[in-house]
């Protein structure tokens, strides 16, 4: 999959993708541990800081390394996220079930129906989606900021034009003098055939 992601030219968009599908897959497996907010989005933070300081060494502007923690965020978010919501289809009644026997313990008076679910993890995903991007800007940024102190960038050569300069006044004197002193090429006088005309009598 390395070799995949190193054809994509856009450093922003390639960082983005490489730290993205790491951190996608990192928050999937602490989901399984641990429901805390507060470790996905530090998290989100690390890895786009990641990113948009690699991202920022090879152009070495802060733009990129804020583009490629945005993708980072959106990235890294999605993945689990959708992940999320296949298996809530999967299993939506035993949730259902789950969640209801939940409810009634705690005397909520609330019914749990397929959709209230549904629409209830579609709107944590969209918070946590908004959530992603917001710290992957955020980290990109600051990781850009260090990533463009440490660019090495080859300096670009700047086009100069060529400026004719005349001659000063001791070159022309030289050249004078010297074009005098040369004497002109000898030159050999042409013969011209001498023709003979015979008188026939």
């Amino acid at each position: 999959m390395q070799n995949v992601l190193s054809r994509v030219r856009n450093p922003a968009l390639r960082q983005g993708l490489i730290f993205g599908i790491i951190l996608g897959i990192v928050l999937l497996a602490v989901s399984f541990i641990s429901s805390g907010l507060t470790i996905t989005l530090i998290l989100c933070l690390l890895a786009a800081f990641l990113a948009g300081m690699r991202a920022s060494q090879e152009t070495g502007r802060i733009t990129t390394g804020t583009l490629a923690g945005l993708w980072t965020g959106l990235i890294g978010v999605f993945i689990p996220s959708i992940i999320s919501i296949v298996l809530l289809l999967i299993n939506i009644d035993a949730v259902r079930k789950s969640a209801q026997e939940t409810a009634d313990k705690q005397h909520l008076h609330i019914t749990y129906t397929n959709a209230l679910l549904f629409e209830g993890l579609l709107i944590n995903f969209i918070i946590l989606l908004a959530l992603g991007v917001l710290l992957g800007v955020i980290g990109g940024a600051v990781g850009g900021n260090f990533g463009r102190r440490r660019a090495q960038i080859p300096p670009v050569e700047e086009y100069q034009e060529a400026v004719f300069e005349p001659p000063s006044a001791s070159e022309s004197k030289e050249l004078a003098s010297a074009s005098e002193t040369e004497e002109p090429p000898s030159e050999t006088p042409s013969e011209e055939p001498s023709s003979s005309t015979q008188q026939s009598e």
